[in-house]
């Protein structure tokens, strides 16, 4: 096939005057007169031989995209775009007026479908939340596992809200929701506004992990926005030098000091940015700063004194739990399974990359053609390394460590992944196949979540013993609340067992008591031997666990069941699950007298004031 502007290159000033010029003058929005109409008038002349001049600056001006109402097209980015055909429409001037609505439509479509997914699709919300809901019956400076502020949200939730634990799935939106509104934010302000709406929509669609990940309300789901705001405000502070922005960003890391310790990693990054950067140490000399980091160990203090007398619990716990390496081969083999599943949380950025901007020889034909500024080389370098030096922290800290890393660990490093990918295409964006791609953002943004919700539910009928979120508790829950009252004709306010089964019970039990985690006070907080014997206890576990028996028999010798309470999933499916129980009546019980000498029990939990 020819090409059209070479072709025209060839023609006489007339022909081409009507083959490109009147195109031209079409998609800039004014027409340009032909020749034959301008015989005799050399400014037009002059300025149809400027356009028509493939080599001169002033047509090359006229052909680009900018971010900006009067911007042009031409068949020479068609070429571009590798394929003949039509010109691309201007695709900057668009996304400036309507890119940002787009982007909020979908994410509110995204959140509605994962907030209604899981609050009709579960039975009960994932182990972590309940977890969460548990530990936020007795507010703490912080928890064995986790710093405290999902507990503390579940647990006022709770007590708001007795009978609602769908707002666990609410709450997960709205950190989703933050998240993008941050990133959208720190995108346009490092990409320009067209740009900055495309990175923001390749963050929703292409980053699993603001999908079915963040289905409901955990450590993870929570450390999500702040790590993007964290990223956020310090652009302002040091790129940006807003002074008041410091402030912003202390509240944040306190947060995130309290959601989860991941968002450390970020700060040391951040941190060795700013000493790094000759604006960053200048910005360290305000008064602003020195102001808000003093603020901002104030807010911490309490959570890092709770840290320091309960022996650095929580954050042994995350290096602590999950299977060892024995050989050098297999830390390696961590790692690669770790990297890899972060890779893997990313395929859509990959699809959507390929399909719609392609590359080399695969590029699609330009439908739409978007440039702005190119971005300077401080600010790529940095972002780049806001995007992938925690990654790599990660992976190294998963090395020294030897463990087994969760790849929901990876939950808040992407925040920045698709403003890195747009900076890494460069400012020129020429964009294809269109109707595919915009099918498989929908069919990510609404399938995923239905899918997630749905798999739980075909994982049952395929004959899967247990699968959590369907998980039959409130039968269970009645019926051993029942036997408990027949017995004691007292109001249930300890359940003794795991985090699962016994941690199920305690949720949906109407008196709402307090779970001893596996019977160990240290990490349970506000519970004891004393509180046992002052209250009596319910001790749970699964009858088909002969481990479960055998840990709790280690802080209560002798155990032997006395009843088991029995319920299927839902429509019958999967197998019936077979709780057995013990019931531990208030006072002098030879179990609890033998419990209190175990050295498991040495509470040492620290009450909110």
């Amino acid at each position: 096939m020819v090409d059209a502007p070479a072709a025209a290159d060839r023609l006489p000033l007339s022909d081409r005057g009507r083959r490109v010029d009147r195109r031209i003058g079409r998609e800039a929005g004014r027409l340009i007169p032909h020749p034959r109409q301008s015989q005799g008038n050399p400014v037009v002349n002059l300025m149809l031989r400027a356009l028509t001049d493939r080599s001169s600056a002033k047509w090359r001006d006229f052909m680009r995209f900018r971010d900006r109402p009067t911007a042009a097209t031409s068949a020479s980015d068609v070429r571009g775009g590798g394929t003949h055909g039509p010109a691309p429409r201007v695709g900057g001037p668009w996304l400036v007026r309507h890119g940002v609505s787009l982007f909020w439509g979908l994410v509110t479509l995204h959140c509605l479908v994962a907030f209604l997914a899981p609050t009709f699709g579960f039975l009960t919300p994932p182990r972590d939340t309940v977890e969460g809901f548990l530990w936020g019956r007795s507010l703490q400076w912080g928890y064995s596992k986790h710093p405290p502020l999902q507990a503390w949200i579940l647990g006022l939730s709770e007590q708001m809200a007795p009978n609602a634990p769908w707002l666990a799935y609410l709450y997960a939106q709205l950190c989703v929701a933050v998240t993008l509104w941050a990133v959208l934010k720190l995108a346009i302000e490092i990409l320009g506004e067209a740009r900055g709406v495309l990175a923001a929509i390749l963050t929703l669609a292409g980053v699993h992990y603001y999908g079915p990940a963040m289905a409901t309300f955990t450590p993870d789901t929570l450390s999500a926005p702040l790590w993007a705001l964290t990223g956020l405000w310090w652009w302002r502070a040091v790129m940006h030098r807003r002074p008041l922005a410091w402030f912003a960003l202390a509240v944040t890391v306190a947060a995130s000091v309290y959601a989860k310790y991941i968002g450390l990693l970020l700060v040391g990054v951040l941190g060795g940015l700013t000493l790094a950067m000759p604006e960053g140490r200048k910005e360290l000399r305000r008064k602003e700063f020195w102001l808000a980091l003093t603020f901002g160990i104030g807010l911490v203090s309490p959570h890092l004194w709770w840290m320091a007398d309960t022996g650095f619990s929580s954050l042994s716990h995350a290096f602590s739990h999950g299977t060892k390496a024995e050989s050098m081969a297999m830390r390696l083999w961590f790692c690669g399974k770790f990297l890899g599943a972060q890779i893997v949380e990313h395929a859509g950025i990959f699809l959507l990359v390929g399909i719609c901007l392609g590359l080399g020889n695969w590029r699609p034909r330009a439908e739409i053609v978007v440039e702005g500024d190119d971005v300077p080389e401080r600010e790529r370098f940095v972002i780049l390394l806001m995007a992938f030096a925690p990654i790599t922290i990660a992976v190294l800290t998963n090395f020294a460590v030897g463990g087994e890393f969760r790849q929901g660990r990876g939950t808040a490093l992407f925040a920045f992944s698709g403003i890195a990918a747009i900076g890494l295409a460069g400012p020129l964006l020429r964009l294809g196949r269109l109707r595919l791609g915009a099918a498989l953002i929908v069919a990510i943004l609404i399938g995923l979540p239905l899918a997630n919700a749905g798999h739980h539910l075909v994982r049952l009928g395929m004959g899967a013993a247990h699968v959590p979120t369907l998980y039959p508790a409130v039968q269970l829950a009645d019926a051993l609340q029942n036997r408990w009252r027949a017995r004691t004709s007292m109001p249930l306010r300890i359940v003794i067992g795991d985090r699962w089964h016994a941690g199920n019970i305690a949720f949906y039990a109407a008196d709402q008591p307090l779970l001893l985690f596996d019977g160990n006070p240290v990490i349970s907080p506000g519970l004891d031997a004393d509180a046992v014997s002052r209250n009596g206890a319910l001790v749970v576990w699964n009858e088909a666990d002969p481990e479960a028996l055998d840990r709790l028999r280690r802080v209560i010798p002798g155990l032997e069941a006395e009843g088991v309470a029995s319920a299927r999933g839902p429509f019958g499916l999967g197998r019936t699950t077979d709780l057995a129980y013990r019931i531990i009546l208030p006072g002098k019980d030879p179990s609890v007298e033998a419990l209190a000498l175990r050295p498991e029990f040495d509470p040492s939990s620290r009450q909110l004031p």
